[in-house]
């Protein structure tokens, strides 16, 4: 930051009179030059770019659901007559036309994704570009427009970066609920919502003789009661005979920590985690991955497990 900000000094012009130029020339191009460099330390800061590389990848690990948002009317003289909860709406859409749904959001996740990244390529392209511009000691008139347009393309593309961060509304043209019987079922609409991907937490995370105690949380959240389940995979690499090669599994558990025991000792293994799947989801294809290696027995041939065991307890 520090390199930066000399460089950028360095494009600044003095307020003085024009260096053998046309006066009013040189007023629109100090005018330009000055409209170039606050671009470059402002929007088009190394670190602003990298905070948008940021939300970039957090983003791309993301999970899309959809979400029912209902419209019930407010005005009703019991509001308990002819109620529904989430649970028996999700039960009454017709599956057809759910799963055409899910394509919809699962299409609509991909093309925000692609434009940010595009997006994201335009910024750092833009400085580059932004760069060799406030380097220049004059603009011709062609270029003058030219570069107006840079920059006003530029500044829309943070606009635009910005705004397609925030999943939105899907539109459908037909009913998604058809009216059953003399239940009134209240018009709903449907919109994408985002969860933080789920991330380990290799602080806490270790592997003993014969197991392993794997932590887990969510991006940039506070730890609570995850009301979800999570998918851990676990597998043995470089398996050396069939026995060993069955070493793997799947469980799935509802907090943010497990123990996955009978592993063998000395050797290495690569654990997965993830949100299990729901009917819900639309997209989410990225796991958190790590690998840890066991430890060797304790003299006397105990587990790690067991030679803690042994300690706490040597009778």
């Amino acid at each position: 930051l520090f390199v930066f900000s000399l460089n950028v000094a360095s494009f600044q012009l003095s307020s003085g009179d024009s260096p053998g130029m046309d006066p009013k020339k040189w007023i629109t191009f100090k005018d330009l030059h000055d409209r170039v460099t606050q671009l470059l330390s402002t929007k088009l800061n190394p670190c602003n770019i990298k905070q948008c590389k940021s939300k970039l990848d957090i983003l791309n690990k993301c999970s899309y659901y959809l979400e029912v948002m209902r419209q019930d009317t407010l005005h009703q003289p019991d509001p308990q007559q002819n109620y529904l909860s989430n649970s028996t709406i999700l039960h009454l859409i017709d599956p057809w036309k759910f799963q055409r749904m899910k394509k919809l959001g699962h299409s609509q996740v991909q093309i925000q994704l692609s434009l940010l990244e595009e997006l994201y390529e335009q910024f750092c392209k833009g400085k580059v570009e932004m760069e060799a511009i406030a380097s220049q000691s004059d603009y011709g008139d062609q270029e003058v427009a030219h570069i107006n347009g840079r920059i006003a393309h530029l500044i829309k593309a943070f606009t635009d970066f910005d705004s397609t961060l925030m999943p939105g509304e899907l539109h459908t043209k037909h009913r998604l609920i058809s009216e059953t019987g003399n239940a009134k079922v209240p018009q709903i609409h449907l919109r994408l919502s985002v969860k933080m991907p789920v991330m380990f937490d290799t602080s806490r995370s270790e592997a003993l003789a014969d197991c392993a105690r794997l932590h887990w949380e969510m991006a940039g959240q506070e730890q609570q009661e995850p009301g979800e389940q999570f998918e851990i995979r676990y597998k043995l690499l470089q398996p050396t005979n069939t026995e060993e090669g069955n070493q793997l599994g799947t469980v799935t558990c509802n907090s943010y920590c497990i123990q996955v025991n009978n592993l063998l000792p000395q050797r290495c293994y690569e654990f997965t985690v993830k949100r299990a799947d729901a009917c819900c989801l639309v997209y989410g294809f990225w796991n958190d991955t790590m690998v840890l290696r066991t430890m060797p027995l304790s003299p006397g041939g105990f587990t790690g497990s067991q030679e803690k065991r042994r300690r706490l307890f040597p009778w």
